[in-house]
């Protein structure tokens, strides 16, 4: 699972998790002697920790848009999950949920719409 995948809980526990591995990793550097190797490292380590807090910052107090488009996709994925739930209760149209059909005389034939199960079936 991908970082954009996350609930945003998720990703804000993932990046806290990453900046206390860069303090780490950022003390064992210094505990070092000064290269010219340790000091890019610890450059590094900077970038990493300004993009880490500019993403832990966007999580925890997002703008106006951001909330709005987060409210919109939760609403989506709710009536997704209701219009799922409305169409597996939903019987066939075509023997109103028996699975049967009245044939010729007294005999009764299979639904062909559904194969006799009496469930709506959605035809891509």
């Amino acid at each position: 699972m991908t970082f954009e995948n996350l609930p945003p809980a998720e990703q804000i526990r993932y990046c806290r998790d990453k900046l206390a591995r860069l303090d780490e990793l950022e003390t064992q550097v210094r505990s070092m002697p000064s290269t010219q190797q340790n000091r890019e490292t610890l450059r590094d380590l900077a970038t990493a920790r300004g993009g880490y807090i500019k993403a832990l910052k966007r999580l925890e107090n997002p703008s106006l848009w951001q909330r709005t488009n987060r409210w919109v996709n939760e609403w989506a994925a709710e009536d997704r999950a209701k219009e799922a739930a409305r169409k597996r209760q939903r019987g066939c149209t075509s023997c109103n949920g028996t699975g049967q059909v009245t044939g010729a005389g007294n005999w009764f034939e299979s639904c062909r719409s559904c194969d006799g199960t009496g469930e709506y079936r959605e035809y891509l």
